[in-house]
């Protein structure tokens, strides 16, 4: 039996009894209200006739009385009575049901038609004895024995309808009484039918929630017995085929998963690098050869349990940050002896993030660098050599084509002055490179220091602006300084700030045509102080602008004039030191944009030397 069925049949007992109460009520209370209704309109009828009757009656003897004593008392008055009793005596002849009534209507006719033929005797009469003899022995009994028989009627008619009412009142109970053995009937035929399909209905439904239940714990391997073929069955059966699907799904996931385990470690086992890889609380969820015999990063274990600072601090800014943090410098790099050898391994961290953007674990990477940590000293101190070796001569050289431009030591031909020029400008050119040199690796190796102090940042704005403002009107460009007057101090190294704003403004001048235009602009962002040195010159195209910041690196087809490409590298590493980094944008024939944000000073003392 389908379960459509059984719900129906559950309900039909219920519904049946219902409709039969409804029927009935309905029939009963309506045949009984409708007469009633036409009981009390007959009713009312009689007795509205038989009052106008009583008041006719009562109106020709008063006119009867005062033509005794008056001869002039017009008969117009008993006329229109005797009209008015006449046509109320018919209605109520036509109108008389009751038990009774139309024998007291018939005497009411027999006395009327008496009491009129006396009335046409009274007014024949004359003289006021005769009028009154006849008027106290003849009209007066049969007027008065005609109110009382209207008086009989009157209460006949009352006290039927008030037997109706009664009548009618105990219809109500009697149907009332039905109505609740019928309820009772119904209700009783309802637990029945509950009682008798109830359980075929609930048990497969509880067997089916227990089963879920199962199943969220785990238990795949559970199979509900479909013992009906209604839709409960069918359902039952469904989620057998389901629990199948799963087993296999799982299964398969199972093998699946163990397969990725299994080569994500091979492969991370061939890694020269320690990989670990934990879920947002800590716990290390896979780590190859290297992080467990190297970091004792072992699987089972957590961050928290690791005893260098260093990855635990990494972990910890990756779950606030939500992004990758690489740890750039050398000096960030984690220093472990290994067979009586020194190794470094810089630490990154990557959040592991799933589609909706939420944090489902980190994979911690400890890079070894110990080759490329050897070969930028190697490097260093090889720029540093350099550097200084080729300084001295250098310096001789720049003295001596000084010397002889001044010809002191005699007069220069054309030719040699020119030449003499030449060689000036090329050994300016590479001591600037020098020093850049040097500069950068002062950044870099931490032997420059910064010194962090509140300053307006119109005290190393307008020192380089007015230094530059020369060469700019020499080629045509506009400089132009946009510094309102609310501009808090910022946190900066005046002489490095100096050096950002030579660089980045050189650099606008070199690739901003003449009728150009370059634009020094400071505002407010959020809580820090934003400065944008903006162009209109020739533009970078996309491809280069990641590569822009790199040392030695020059933009192709605009070698406009000699660069050694270390401006923008310095001006990165001085930003960095301040803790920002610089940005930049541009567009082919657009020109370009440099932006990068300071701290403001907040009123405050501040005094910081920090190693770059």
């Amino acid at each position: 039996m389908r379960l459509r069925t059984k719900l129906v049949m559950a309900s039909c007992g219920p519904l049946l009894m219902l409709l039969v109460v409804g029927i009935i009520t309905v029939r009963t209370v309506g045949k009984s209200s409708r007469q009633l209704h036409a009981l009390f309109l007959k009713g009312r009828h009689s007795v509205a006739a038989c009052m106008n009757m009583k008041q006719a009656i009562e109106q020709i003897q008063r006119s009867a009385q005062a033509y005794v004593w008056a001869d002039n008392v017009a008969m117009s008055d008993i006329n229109s009575a005797v009209v008015k009793f006449s046509n109320n005596l018919e209605r109520e002849r036509s109108n008389a049901s009751f038990p009774g009534e139309p024998e007291l209507v018939r005497r009411l006719a027999q006395s009327w038609e008496a009491l009129r033929k006396e009335l046409e005797s009274f007014q024949k009469l004359s003289g006021t004895t005769a009028r009154r003899d006849f008027y106290v022995t003849r009209l007066l009994p049969r007027s008065s024995a005609i109110l009382d028989l209207a008086q009989q009627i009157i209460e006949i008619n009352l006290n039927n309808m008030v037997y109706s009412d009664s009548q009618f009142r105990q219809q109500v109970a009697a149907i009332n009484r039905e109505v609740m053995v019928l309820i009772v009937a119904g209700i009783v035929l309802g637990l029945i039918f509950i009682i008798i399909t109830g359980p075929s209905i609930v048990r497969p439904i509880s067997n089916l929630t227990r089963s879920v239940k199962e199943i969220q714990q785990g238990n795949l391997d559970l199979v509900v017995k479909a013992g009906s073929g209604d839709e409960i069955g069918q359902l039952a059966s469904a989620f057998n085929d389901m629990t199948s699907t799963l087993r296999e799904f799982r299964r398969t996931s199972r093998a699946r998963l163990i397969r990725s385990q299994k080569g994500t470690l091979s492969a991370l086992n061939s890694l020269p690098d320690a990989v670990i890889i934990c879920n947002p609380t800590g716990h290390i969820e896979i780590s190859n050869e290297f992080a467990q015999s190297l970091f004792n990063l072992k699987t089972g274990t957590t961050i928290e349990s690791v005893e260098n600072e260093k990855i635990r601090e990494l972990f910890e800014r990756v779950l606030v940050e939500r992004r990758p943090v690489l740890l750039k410098t050398y000096d960030s790099a984690i220093q472990i002896f290994k067979d009586g050898e020194e190794h470094f391994f810089l630490p990154e961290a990557v959040p592991i993030l799933d589609e909706e953007r939420r944090l489902i674990g980190v994979t911690l990477i400890l890079s070894d660098v110990t080759r490329l940590r050897r070969i930028d000293e190697l490097k260093s101190g090889l720029i540093s050599t350099v550097s200084h070796e080729l300084k001295t001569p250098l310096t001789s050289i720049r003295l001596a084509t000084h010397v002889l431009l001044t010809e002191k030591l005699g007069p220069l031909s054309p030719k040699q002055a020119e030449l003499v020029v030449a060689a000036r400008d090329d050994s300016d050119r590479l001591y600037h490179i020098i020093e850049n040199l040097l500069d950068i690796h002062k950044l870099e190796s931490g032997a420059s220091r910064i010194e962090i102090v509140p300053m307006s940042p119109e005290q190393f704005l307008l020192s380089v602006i007015e230094e530059m403002r020369p060469a700019y009107a020499d080629r045509g460009v506009s400089l132009v300084l946009d510094l309102p007057g609310d501009i808090p101090e910022v946190l900066a190294d005046k002489l490095r700030m100096e050096i950002v704003f030579s660089n980045l403004l050189s650099n606008g001048l070199k690739f901003t045509s003449p009728g150009g235009q370059v634009r020094v602009s400071v505002a407010i962002d959020k809580e820090l102080v934003l400065f944008t040195v903006e162009d209109t010159g020739l533009g970078i195209s996309e491809e280069y602008l990641p590569h822009i910041f790199e040392k030695f690196f020059r933009v192709p087809g605009q070698g406009r004039e000699s660069t050694t490409g270390l401006g923008l590298a310095i001006v990165k590493e001085i930003i960095e030191t301040h803790g920002s980094r610089i940005e930049v944008s541009s567009k082919p024939g657009e020109g370009t944009r440099f932006s990068f944000t300071l701290k403001p000073a907040d009123g405050a003392s501040h005094h910081l030397s920090v190693a770059s």
